[in-house]
């Protein structure tokens, strides 16, 4: 068996999840926009309010004219799977190079007789592979709908596979040179997600600014300066291809310049004063300390920034001028609370997200032999899973109720109505039984089989699909209600619903003991 073909066997639960995702994503929701603006009043309409919210164009980009079912389709649902595969690239990148270092798949090989620049090199080739792969599935998922959707065509579909195919190669490569950086796959994960933020930014602003130039500088922005479905400009996704092959080559030669296991920056040396820790959970809340951190920086900033930038939907959705994506979330009741719940959604999302990643560690050091070093000590074989979910519980709540109370700051100042600061705290604060349902979810599968691991991805994507793009895609509501970000009752409502929160908190708990239960009957996994 090849160097390649070992990584795609070993990978293939973690390629096949995000690809499928990716592929229903690009196939499922073309068609949709040309149901959802029928005519070229409602369209143009649309599009002018599009094109003129800095909100949709902070999140999106901007919208080029005239504005044709095909552009909406690149822009929006472009932009959620350019993100969605930058942070696939990292995953991929990471678990294929400096994971597969310290689990010892390397070293198994290097011993086997294969020189010192096959791994990695096999590693490009299982991401150009990918990248093509996926090309394909979303080039045909988009191209079916030619004739069918305004604007569609066969090689603005072709484009627009190939941005998605493109941006995984440029993140993923990028992903692999800071992984020769830093001494760890952990440093290497947060370093790649880190670097996806700052090209999220560098594109906002751009978009916002009125820079286009910039976005040259940003792989997310490749949707943009490609143009799929309007100028599908081939030479642009040239130009960011042969990026990534000088980043890939400069992987390979950095890879040949450091000591195996180790990075070309040393590694922080800790100090010598005594580490008070006198539990097994102490030692896990020590080690999830920086993330916990980071991510309630990120998070909070996100949702103050959201909040923020409400006051002009908010006015255009009571005037009855707001249509498309927006106007779908903030279609009924009081528009102040639905667009405060709308960015409790997306802090949500973010929050299961760190759930996921934060449970999903118990099967990465159970495979990298850490768990072996907690299991020596007598302690018993559940334990280990169960601080990690606690500690995830923990620092979900933390994140949430920071980025609430930031939220319950800042939306007074500029969105006007009752009960403002409240409505923000609470649709934030709220989402907590729906991050705990995904990490329990996670927990499940972790307990039943740590490789299961990718599959926790379903349950967080198909939630904020549902509520993200199930109203505009008229997806029935007994389907919507399936989804674990749309339960937070209005807490100025005479009668707020708690049912759906206990529902998810009870989900949570028996998927968190089942997945405790199985893992303490199960042997170790190594590899």
């Amino acid at each position: 068996m090849t160097a390649a073909r070992l990584m795609l066997r070993r990978h293939r639960l973690l390629i096949g999840s995000w690809s499928v995702l990716l592929v229903a994503l690009a196939g499922g929701t073309v068609s949709a926009y040309q149901s959802t603006y029928p005519t070229e009043r409602e369209r143009r309409a649309a599009v002018d309010l599009i094109q003129h919210d800095a909100a949709t164009t902070l999140l999106y980009g901007r919208l080029p004219d005239p504005g044709t079912p095909a552009q909406m389709f690149a822009w929006e649902v472009g932009a959620l799977a350019t993100l969605l595969v930058a942070v696939m690239a990292v995953v991929l990148a990471v678990a294929l190079t400096r994971a597969a270092e310290e689990d010892g798949t390397l070293e198994l090989m290097l011993t086997s007789g294969a020189d010192r620049r096959t791994p990695i090199r096999a590693a490009c080739g299982v991401l150009v592979a990918v990248a093509a792969v996926l090309a394909a599935g979303c080039a045909t998922g988009a191209g079916l709908a030619a004739g069918r959707v305004d604007g569609v065509t066969w090689p603005g579909a072709l484009a627009f596979g190939a941005v998605l195919a493109v941006t995984l190669l440029v993140v993923g490569a990028l992903t692999m040179v800071l992984a020769q950086v830093v001494a760890s796959a952990r440093a290497a994960r947060r370093l790649g997600m880190a670097a996806v933020g700052v090209a999220f930014v560098v594109r906002a602003f751009a978009d916002t600014r009125d820079a286009e130039r910039l976005n040259w500088a940003s792989p997310l922005a490749l949707s943009t300066t490609a143009g799929p479905f309007t100028h599908d400009r081939w030479w642009a996704l040239a130009a960011f291809a042969g990026v990534a092959g000088a980043l890939a080559w400069l992987a390979v030669l950095l890879s040949d310049r450091r000591e195996y296991g180790a990075g070309l920056l040393p590694a922080t040396e800790s100090r010598d004063a005594r580490l008070n820790i006198r539990s097994g959970l102490g030692l896990t809340a020590r080690l999830f300390r920086g993330d916990i951190l980071t991510w309630t920086v990120a998070v909070a900033c996100v949702g103050a920034l959201f909040a923020s930038m409400g006051s002009t939907v908010v006015q255009q959705s009571r005037e009855g001028d707001l249509d498309g994506f927006l106007g779908s979330q903030l279609e009924s009741g009081d528009p102040e609370a639905a667009y405060l719940a709308y960015c409790g959604t997306a802090v949500g999302i973010a929050v299961a997200v760190f759930a996921v990643l934060s449970v999903l560690r118990t099967g990465r050091d159970e495979r990298e032999g850490l768990a072996d070093h907690v299991l020596a000590t007598g302690t018993d074989r559940w334990r280990p899973l169960a601080w990690n979910v606690t500690a995830t519980a923990v620092g979900c709540a933390l994140i949430l109720l920071v980025t609430g109370a930031a939220s319950a700051l800042i939306a007074p100042m500029t969105i006007t109505g009752t009960d403002v600061a409240l409505r923000a705290f609470t649709y934030s604060a709220g989402q907590w039984p729906a991050a705990m349902a995904a990490a329990g979810w996670t927990a499940l599968l972790v307990g039943l089989r740590p490789g299961a691991g990718p599959l926790a991805w379903v349950l967080p994507a198909a939630g904020g699909t549902l509520a993200l793009l199930g109203r505009l895609f008229g997806v029935p509501q007994a389907v919507q209600d399936l989804g674990i970000f749309q339960h937070v009752p209005d807490p100025a409502a005479a009668r707020p619903g708690l049912g759906g929160l206990a529902v998810l908190l009870a989900v949570a708990a028996v998927t968190v003991l089942a997945g405790v239960i199985a893992a303490a009957r199960r042997d170790v996994v190594l590899g």
